[in-house]
């Protein structure tokens, strides 16, 4: 009798789904992952308007493309430092959310120990292998998944949602797309970069050479990309614009001087996301900057190497991704590594790349 009961309660609790109050998020990613997050989250807030999404942001600057948006009801900041982690987890303790989760991705043992921390009615925990105790929901985690179905999984798990088909099949309805927030002031300042470079009214190609500093080894080769740019003048009378981000500026000058091209550089991120708004096409490797363009629903095409595109390809039918088959990749989750050669970059030549980018615009 009492084991029956246990089971039955136990039935009960998995069952339960939430339709209303403040739902908290996690997230250590980067803006590349939470612009993958953005379709889910605008899509869950359009099926439950009374739900308070909240998010709590590590890297500050990954808020950037959802301050001020419509469907996020509030913004935390901390850092991994304890005097900064610490008193943030102990005054979220003190909130009553209906649910506490993480982004995709996140190793499953860091995620157990903020949900000890933490409190919520439902605490849905991703895992790979081991479960760990203590937790509400539990969601095997499929790196054959896209971060944006990954985190679609997460919130089914305690939200009654359609099935992933169905709300592809309802894109339009749920409004299941990536988002960044522009100002007007963001929009007046992309309009008056392009008039005084004279590409008002113009198809522009945009290229992002670059990727943060620590995920170099995604970056395709400087030189490659001079070839391909050459290629593209001889071939299409489009004007060309380097986007170079502060973690590769040396080599944006290095490639606007040898194509003599335009260069965007010491901007804002959301002023560069409005010129990105404004492009005929995109060019760049994995990084954060191809899925900005997604939101727009530029055409574009993104460089992989190491990482996994599965996983994580920007979410739009416009955007397209290129790499050279080779068994070793992708390896970016791989704990060890063999002497890597790069081969999945250096084995991809300007002229694989521009005879793909040529189908994408003809």
């Amino acid at each position: 009798m009492g084991k029956n009961s246990c089971i039955k309660r136990l039935k009960v609790f998995t069952m339960k789904k939430v339709t209303q109050g403040k739902v908290l998020l996690i997230h250590t990613w980067g803006i590349g992952d939470l612009i993958l997050l953005t379709p889910v989250l605008q899509a869950v807030k359009t099926l439950y308007p009374l739900l308070e999404l909240e998010i709590l942001f590590f890297p500050k600057s990954a808020a950037i493309p959802v301050t001020d948006a419509p469907f996020i009801s509030k913004i935390h900041f901390t850092g991994w430092k304890a005097n900064l982690l610490l008193p943030t987890l102990f005054q979220l303790r003190k909130e009553k959310y209906q649910a506490v989760l993480f982004s995709s991705g996140v190793r499953p043992w860091k995620t157990w120990l903020f949900m000890l921390l933490l409190k919520a009615e439902i605490k849905v925990g991703e895992y790979k292998k081991f479960r760990y105790p203590g937790l509400s929901v539990y969601v095997k985690f499929n790196p054959l998944l896209s971060r944006t179905r990954s985190n679609y999984t997460l919130f089914q798990s305690f939200l009654n949602l359609p099935s992933w088909e169905e709300a592809i099949a309802r894109q339009n309805e749920l409004n299941l797309y990536p988002y960044f927030h522009l100002t007007e002031a963001n929009h007046q300042w992309a309009e008056n970069f392009l008039a005084e470079n004279n590409l008002t009214g113009k198809k522009v190609i945009g290229i992002h050479p670059g990727s943060m500093a620590k995920n170099k080894r995604r970056r395709w080769n400087k030189e490659y990309f001079i070839a391909l740019i050459e290629k593209l003048k001889r071939q299409y009378d489009y004007p060309i614009l380097i986007i170079a981000g502060p973690d590769e500026i040396e080599v944006g000058k290095a490639i606007q001087a040898r194509t003599k091209t335009l260069l965007l550089q010491n901007a804002l991120l959301e002023n560069v996301a409005a010129v990105i708004s404004r492009l005929h096409f995109f060019i760049n490797t994995d990084s954060g900057l191809g899925h900005i363009a997604s939101c727009f629903g530029i055409k574009g095409l993104t460089i992989f190497g190491p990482a996994n595109e599965l996983q994580t390809a920007p979410f739009s039918n416009n955007s397209n991704i290129i790499r050279y088959p080779v068994d070793c990749a992708p390896c970016i989750d791989k704990k060890k590594k063999p002497k890597c050669t790069l081969d999945c970059l250096l084995k991809l030549t300007p002229d694989m790349v521009f005879k793909r980018v040529q189908e994408l615009l003809d």
